[in-house]
């Protein structure tokens, strides 16, 4: 079975999905590139509903590392039962700005990508796990004119659609009718993050997502 056959229900299970599938990937995006994949992913978060509007990946990333290693008034995610109450925990917890300041921001992005992407998981299931994949996979594409954002909002509210994209983009064996509600989401969300692409522009696009 694959790491993406796991069952969602602990913390535990995300936590592996997210160490052995989604970190090494995005450890080796660095600089420029992490900061325009943290913006787009932070705006598919939001989309989600699983921070709110002025808050930051990076802040999110600050907090989990400073109160994981503070002698006093520890929060680890290994003590959680879920990840829901991990972040409501890191949300209360007051980060030092000197220790802060010494922090570099890849090192903020990174582990605010990984605690976010480990509730997404842990809401969304294995579509998730495989979406963030397929993210990480094509950085460049998927930090381009909102497209994740886009994404974010079928995931909350079509979650069939969502499933459907991600089987489509990932190669899955699908019916007739799956493929195309997955390619009419992928053309309708080109249509509207690049309205000066031709429809034969955006329909090889979406093709070329496919693996």
């Amino acid at each position: 079975m694959s790491i993406f056959g796991a069952i969602f229900s602990g913390i535990s299970s995300v936590l592996s999905v997210v160490s052995n599938v989604f970190t090494p990937i995005l450890t080796k995006i660095l600089g420029p590139a992490l900061e325009k994949l943290g913006r787009a992913f932070e705006a598919f978060f939001k989309e989600l509903g699983l921070i709110e509007p002025e808050e930051k990946v990076e802040e999110i990333g600050d907090r989990a590392l400073q109160a994981e290693v503070d002698e006093i008034h520890p929060v680890k995610i290994e003590t959680f039962d879920n990840h829901e109450k991990y972040l409501a925990a890191l949300k209360e917890y007051e980060p030092s700005a000197e220790k802060s300041a010494l922090i570099p921001v890849d090192d903020k992005l990174h582990k605010g990508l990984e605690v976010l992407m480990g509730l997404a998981i842990s809401r969304y299931g294995q579509s998730m796990s495989e979406f963030g994949q397929i993210i990480l996979n094509n950085p460049e594409f998927y930090s381009q004119f909102g497209r994740l954002a886009e994404i974010g909002s079928i995931a909350r509210d079509k979650t069939e659609t969502f499933a459907d994209i991600v089987n489509y983009i990932a190669g899955k064996s699908m019916s007739s009718e799956k493929t195309d509600t997955a390619i009419d989401a992928l053309v309708d969300i080109e249509k509207k993050v690049n309205p000066e692409a031709t429809d034969a522009e955006i329909l090889k696009t979406v093709s070329d997502l496919k693996k």
